[in-house]
């Protein structure tokens, strides 16, 4: 006799992608860069308020890709909240077969040498003058360039 059982299936809804999602002082937005590819973007806070959103957000927007790449280089505050959302977007990706890389601006960098210094999160290189400037999160919309 066979064993039967349920497994959990997520489907993407095609209007949840490209939408931009508002949780507590973070926002979360999700884009195709190539069919395979999506690219999840944070703006603001990570915290205790919004972390669990933020893995929910990314599990339910995965399924069918096979990278996800998470941009938290605009994020001012990154609390630990947020360092065990990571971990759990670590599962979520193991779980799916997605392939991930964590773009991390400075503030989330000297975080990670502190709490992960074994380097078990895929922590991409510095590609950008952003991570590398010293400004704070005020000069943000001068170096960005958002006026367009």
């Amino acid at each position: 006799m066979t064993d039967i059982g349920t497994s959990r299936v997520f489907r993407i809804d095609p209007r949840a992608l490209d939408l931009r999602e508002e949780n507590g002082r973070a926002v979360f937005s999700a884009c195709h860069k190539r069919p395979s590819t999506l690219l999840v973007t944070v703006e603001g806070d990570v915290d205790a308020t919004n972390g669990r959103a933020l893995a929910r957000y990314i599990e339910g927007r995965v399924a069918g890709s096979a990278r996800l790449e998470l941009d938290l280089r605009l994020v001012d505050f990154f609390g630990t909240a947020g360092f065990a959302a990571l971990h759990n977007i670590n599962v979520i990706c193991c779980r799916y077969e997605v392939s991930w890389a964590l773009r991390a601006g400075r503030q989330l960098r000297r975080l990670l040498a502190i709490c992960d210094p074994d380097g078990s999160l895929p922590v991409e290189d510095s590609q950008s003058v952003l991570d590398e400037v010293a400004a704070g999160a005020r000069d943000r919309p001068f170096l960005v360039g958002r006026n367009n």
